[in-house]
């Protein structure tokens, strides 16, 4: 039984320092995080083939203003396109579609 709880405890420890890690990933010179971005942006379809970035919040503007996306070859094909000192985001996020007209963002960590 104490080796039982020994893993459990393990289990719990790595899952919090795991959260935290998420938590705390911020982007590099921006006092966001890429788990914020991910919570609080959306993207809506302005045309064929353009998308517009938006989010919730005053400290991810910089995001809405920088950001945008396009569809290349369907909704499967859907890029992220972020420039000047957000242009990390283009490695790190991608757009997923949800429908024809709203998608989400989600970054690796």
């Amino acid at each position: 039984m104490p080796i039982l709880l020994s893993i459990l405890f393990s289990l719990l420890i790595t899952q919090q320092a795991f959260s935290a890690d998420l938590e705390g990933s911020k982007v590099k010179g921006f006092d966001f995080s890429y788990v914020e971005i991910e919570k609080n942006c959306t993207v809506n379809r302005e045309g064929q083939d353009s998308l517009s970035v938006s989010c919730k919040g005053g400290k991810l503007k910089s995001v809405s203003r920088s950001c945008g996306g396009y569809i290349s070859r369907g909704l499967e094909s859907a890029k992220l396109s972020c420039g000047g000192s957000l242009w990390v985001l283009n490695q790190r996020c991608k757009i997923e579609m949800r429908g024809a007209d709203y998608g989400e963002i989600n970054c690796k960590i």
